[in-house]
This record gives structure tokens, C-alpha cells and sequence, in this order.
């Protein structure tokens, strides 16, 4: 398979078929291999901090988690390969505003077994609201 017609599967199923991200409202504004652009549209039910009307760390996590995700599986060769968070830290570097966020993967180690993903969090390029570290655990369909 092509990587347009892949990246296209991948941003639809992404975007449509998990519960998680439809709710979240994640859209994928770039994806290419070994990286991802995202966006997610501010909403109230976000807030976690509600004196200072700030982002949940709980929903930037998840945010990062399904970042990090997509961008594994650009590295994914066979239709089968599986992709499974095995772990993740968010350092949490500026409070967040109530407005949109958006979320740049890159993948910084592709391993046999193990793919690591480093993931901005921000409102503007200047500002980063967070940074995690993912890993993801790899099982390679052998077709």
C-alpha cells in the first residue's frame, strides 16, 4: 500500500473510528511519516482548573497518548502491525488557556519492539503548554 493511501486510512480511522478522539474533536491537520500535526477545539468540559479556566491534564495526557499513537503507526509496514502505550510522561511547562490546542508528534526512535515519540502541547509555537515522552510496545504482523 502507498503511504497517501495509508496516512489517508489511518487520518480517517483516527479522526472517526475511535470514540475517544471524536469526542476529544481531534483532527489531523499533517501527517507524514514519523510525524503528525493536530488539532483539538477548546471546550468547556476541558476545563480542569475552573478559577483560572485552564486545560485538564487528564485530557492533554490523553491528547499526547493519541499523538504519539498515530505517529506509530506511520512506522507500521503491514496491515495487522499493532501498536500499545506502554508508557508516557507529560511534563506540564506553561498553564494552558481556554482556547484551541495543538499537538505536533515525531517519532525519535523506531525500534524493533519499541517506538518513541516525543509530543509538543500548545496554543502558539512560542508558548509549549507540555511535553511527553511516549512509548509504544510493537507487534509486527509478519505477512
Amino acid at each position: 500500500m502507498d503511504n497517501t493511501l495509508k496516512f489517508s486510512l489511518l487520518k480517517q480511522a483516527f479522526e472517526n473510528k475511535m470514540p475517544a478522539n471524536k469526542y476529544l474533536g481531534l483532527k489531523i491537520l499533517e501527517l507524514k511519516a514519523g510525524y503528525a500535526k493536530i488539532h483539538i477545539p477548546f471546550k468547556d468540559e476541558f476545563i480542569g482548573d475552573f478559577m483560572q479556566k485552564r486545560w485538564h491534564g487528564g485530557i492533554q495526557a490523553s491528547i499526547a497518548d493519541s499523538a504519539g499513537g498515530i505517529v506509530a503507526l506511520t512506522a507500521m509496514n503491514n496491515i495487522g502491525d499493532k501498536v500499545s502505550t506502554i508508557d508516557i510522561r507529560v511534563d506540564y511547562l506553561n498553564g494552558s488557556e481556554p482556547v484551541d490546542l495543538f499537538a505536533e508528534a515525531e517519532i525519535i526512535k523506531n525500534g524493533k519492539r519499541i517506538i518513541k515519540v516525543d509530543v509538543k502541547l500548545y496554543h502558539k509555537k512560542e508558548r509549549i503548554i507540555a511535553i511527553a515522552r511516549c512509548a509504544f510496545s510493537i507487534l509486527r504482523n509478519k505477512e
